[in-house]
């Protein structure tokens, strides 16, 4: 029986990464990324004191730090920290007591979900519009 291998990637503190990231296991960045993230398996994990200026997607996410740009989760959400921008979830979410959102929540089907994740290189392509950020919430 062959055992999945548990690899994580680490951006450290301190350090500043321009473009987008794509990985097929999870990341946890302290850094800041100038770029999204999407993340085809495992936690995907913002840190407290890390930023990301970017769309984020994963099977797992937690953000304890902080994201300029949508965040997409196909099981589960946490937010801990700041997100100026919509949230999409299929799974579960939860929003901790120092959570601060600007933007929209939407559940969404896993269907869509799964269907939006098979081409990760056109996730991140550029929207041809941008629809304004109408709710503001503060938690």
């Amino acid at each position: 029986m062959k055992s999945k291998s548990l690899n994580v990637t680490l951006l450290a503190a301190g350090a500043v990464i321009h473009g987008d990231l794509i990985l097929d296991h999870g990341v946890s960045t302290f850094a800041l990324v100038n770029g999204g993230i999407i993340s085809t398996a495992g936690l995907l994990h913002v840190g407290q004191g890390g930023m990301v200026k970017g769309r984020i997607q994963g099977e797992y996410v937690r953000v304890d730090g902080a994201v300029e740009g949508d965040v997409h989760a196909r099981e589960m959400l946490e937010i801990n920290g700041r997100v100026k921008g919509n949230v999409y979830y299929c799974g579960t979410i939860r929003l901790g007591p120092n959570a601060a959102l600007d933007g929209q929540i939407s559940r969404v089907a896993r269907e869509r979900v799964i269907e939006n994740a098979a081409n990760p290189v056109q996730q991140l392509a550029p929207a041809e519009s941008t629809v304004p950020v109408e709710a503001a919430i503060a938690l």
